[in-house]
């Protein structure tokens, strides 16, 4: 059972050192750990936060997670140790840590420690209408404790663009339960935009490319031209270019659907072609283009050109659990493939995973309905059929946490369990991937806001 107390600075450096002496193994720490998960690593070289921008003040409060097996979320694990919390960052993860008096401490000895789970599509959980999206998300929906229950801290909300120009309304989400502030991580990281274009549609988007990096350039230069000619007026920005300008200067993804095939209600089969390799050629084109990374939604068949898609810098949103039979005449070449995931990250290509787009209930991401029965209990789900695909659990993890994180352009904020990043840490009885893991506590922003034993979903089950 997770406790909390207070105890003098003291008392702490001593309870953390007691607790970190035992460097078992993954197999033997925690209640269902199994072989190929992530394995041990050594204590980061500086375990306290760096200076950030305009960080200026000491902390308030302080909490510590001590003596749990700490999932970084990176692909690495670090036994026995401690995560230092400062208000709502991060300050250290590490062995040994100087605790701060007053120090909350979380005692994780025999736990599991995890980054928060990042949806990269999610519906419900108080998500509200559109933007301004902190005028309209409810921080006491109950889906936001359903969610927290299953390790859900961060969602991306909103309809991401799917016509012939970058369009979207999108957000990431927290489930800060009880703080409309804390829900809104971000607005506006994620655009999207069809790849397989018609020929008008082509030739204006590629115009407006132009035009937007003819006017970076223009931006670039202006300071040393103003100097030169002070009659000169500053560079605008192209109608329309404001999407196209984010994305080349890193601050938002840009999504792409492929088409090839529609969704079938039996299961969220995918019906009509078996190979969608047009859409992703059509994608890599629009990645050189831009001379930037994109994200491949669902594509289906990935698997056949990995080292093309890692070549641009791209990424891909997976479902491990959609099926598409292959062509008879052609069968090495088309359908789905349950190893997509462990192919494309084998290639160095970041991969997320989500839920199918199923009948029964089941919406676009994860929401209470599904064909599981309520995908919003069990986003491991669709990590750990990649793991059965071939994929390490050490990258499979990555999925829900830092490579999620990235496909959706936050993971300067969350994903990983690292100094200066948000403090959104779950603490498990077991793998975070295992089936029979429950979370024990959900922190979000620093502060606890799901504790198992108090929340009726499973407070009744005990093992």
């Amino acid at each position: 059972m997770v406790t909390t107390m207070r105890i003098p600075v003291v008392l702490a450096a001593l309870a953390a050192t007691a607790l970190c002496t035992a460097d078992l193994t993954a197999q033997r720490r925690g209640r269902f750990q199994r072989g190929g998960g992530e394995g041990p690593a050594q204590p980061p070289a500086v375990p306290r936060a760096e200076p950030q921008p305009g960080d200026s003040k000491k902390p308030k409060t302080h909490l510590a997670v001590v003596g749990g097996d700490v999932y970084l979320g990176t692909g690495q694990r670090i036994t026995g140790a401690t995560v230092l919390v400062g208000d709502d960052k991060i300050v250290a993860v590490g062995h040994n840590l100087e605790l701060p008096e007053g120090t909350k401490i979380i005692d994780a000895k025999g736990l599991s420690v995890s980054p928060g789970f990042v949806c990269v599509v999610g519906n419900g959980m108080g998500q509200g209408r559109g933007s301004p999206w902190i005028d309209s998300v409810n921080p006491f929906d109950p889906e936001i404790k359903q969610a927290l229950a299953a390790g859900i801290t961060s969602y991306l909300a909103g309809a991401v663009g799917g016509g012939n120009a970058p369009g979207g309304d999108t957000a990431v989400l927290k489930t800060a339960w009880g703080s409309v502030t804390g829900m809104v991580l971000a607005e506006g990281t994620v655009y999207g935009m069809n790849a397989q274009l018609g020929a008008a549609d082509r030739e204006r988007f590629n115009d407006l490319v132009k035009k937007v990096k003819d006017y970076r350039k223009a931006v670039a230069e202006y300071p040393a031209k103003k100097a030169a000619d002070a009659s000169l007026t500053a560079p605008e920005l192209p109608q329309g270019g404001d999407r196209i300008l984010r994305v080349l200067e890193g601050q938002a993804r840009f999504w792409l659907q492929l088409g090839g095939g529609g969704f079938s209600p039996f299961g969220g089969r995918r019906i009509g072609a078996s190979n969608d390799l047009g859409g992703i050629r059509a994608a890599m084109e629009i990645a050189e283009q831009l001379g930037t990374g994109v994200v491949l939604q669902k594509p289906m068949s990935a698997w056949l050109c990995a080292d093309e898609i890692a070549s641009t810098g791209s990424m891909a949103v997976l479902c491990p659990r959609d099926h598409v039979p292959a062509d008879p005449a052609d069968p090495d070449h088309t359908g789905s493939n349950l190893a997509s995931a462990a192919l494309l990250a084998a290639a160095g290509v970041p991969v997320a995973v989500t839920c199918p787009v199923g009948g029964y209930g089941g919406g676009p991401g994860v929401t209470t309905g599904g064909i599981m029965g309520q995908d919003l209990n069990t986003p491991h789900l669709d990590a750990a059929f990649a793991v059965r695909g071939g994929l390490d659990n050490r990258k499979a993890l990555r999925t829900l946490t830092l490579d999620a994180a990235k496909i959706l352009g936050v993971e300067h904020r969350i994903g990983s369990l690292e100094a200066g990043k948000d403090a959104d840490i779950l603490i498990l009885d077991g793998d975070p991937l295992h089936y029979r893991t429950f979370v024990q506590l959900a922190i979000v922003n620093g502060k606890v806001v799901y504790e198992k034993d108090k929340e009726p979903f499973y407070s009744h089950i005990h093992r």
